[in-house]
């Protein structure tokens, strides 16, 4: 062939070339299903990437916690289990002041606690001075006793007498007591074996958001259940309802926490407080004089000798 003309020949064909763009479309009319599934593909890839970041702002920031990790945080924050387990001896002073329906005062106890815990068990002893006498009520392996300025006395008889047992037949001298040295070791004693801390949800409590932990116990260790509004700031117990039963509808007890101090270690509230439904003050205990390392003697503990007097007037 003419070599002038194979040029031109050549150079007619690369003015013919198909654009780019209009290529792309007669390709896109060729393999409509290979495009359509890239693109897809592409379109899938994007949306994963986006629910991953989404699923880890939530994870860090917006999941809610569980009840054991919503009870570590709140061990944490009261000092740790380990500062609680060390604690063996202690005592501390409880003053419980009821009062009317105007806030004037109707009686005030003054009570002190002394108690060991640890490997041998656990021992308490309440020692109470009040217009009825310098009273004492413990427990050990013959069973409850008690004393007053030194005589023998029924120990359920006198524990009714100061406020401290209920009426019910099955109540115990201790009753009262053993309640509040489980309140006092909120929320250590939750981490114990058969406790079932699960989380309750969001509320709010005198405008501050709350986390609920929800707390009830397997069948062996307790029937009753408690709700704790943790501040989701501090993470430290604000209110505490008690139910006396995890599956009944009685009302429940309810309890405010507040006056936060550190005692050797360990950060709880001093003063419980109770209100009426009118929003009086019904009755309220402070804690004070918290001694948490001083080993307590071993005499204080034991039943004392006392003198064998029956019919101890409970009288003031």
């Amino acid at each position: 062939m003419d070599p002038d003309l194979l040029k031109e020949t050549e150079s007619l064909q690369q003015e013919e070339k198909v654009p780019r763009r209009i290529n792309w479309e007669i390709k896109d009319l060729v393999h409509p299903i290979v495009l359509r599934r890239r693109l897809l593909w592409r379109a899938g890839l994007a949306l994963g990437m986006l629910a991953g970041i989404a699923l880890v702002v939530w994870a860090l920031f917006l999941r809610p916690p569980t009840g054991p990790a919503l009870l570590d945080d709140m061990v944490r924050v009261a000092g740790g289990q380990d500062a609680w387990n060390t604690i063996t001896d202690g005592s501390f002073r409880r003053i419980h002041t009821r009062y009317d329906d105007n806030g004037a005062v109707i009686y005030t106890d003054d009570v002190r606690f002394y108690f060991r815990k640890g490997d041998g068990g656990f021992k308490m002893v309440i020692e109470s001075i009040s217009d009825l006498g310098r009273v004492l009520i413990g427990f050990d392996d013959q069973g409850y006793w008690a004393t007053k300025d030194g005589d023998a006395v029924g120990p359920l008889a006198v524990a009714r007498r100061l406020d401290m047992a209920c009426e019910l037949d099955n109540c115990t001298p201790l009753c009262g007591a053993e309640m509040a040295f489980y309140r006092f070791s909120m929320p250590f004693k939750l981490m114990d074996p058969g406790v079932i801390p699960r989380f309750g949800g969001h509320s709010t409590l005198n405008g501050k958001a709350m986390l609920l932990l929800d707390v009830t116990f397997e069948p062996e260790v307790g029937k009753d259940r408690w709700v704790a509004y943790v501040d989701e700031e501090t993470r430290l117990i604000r209110k505490i309802e008690h139910y006396p039963s995890a599956d009944g509808d009685a009302p429940p007890e309810e309890i405010y926490w507040s006056d936060y101090q550190a005692e050797n270690g360990i950060t709880f509230s001093h003063t419980r407080s109770y209100y009426r439904s009118n929003g009086s003050k019904l009755e309220e205990y402070v804690i004070s004089d918290v001694d948490l390392s001083t080993p307590i003697p071993d005499e204080r503990l034991v039943r004392p000798e006392s003198r064998p007097v029956q019919n101890v007037s409970m009288q003031p």
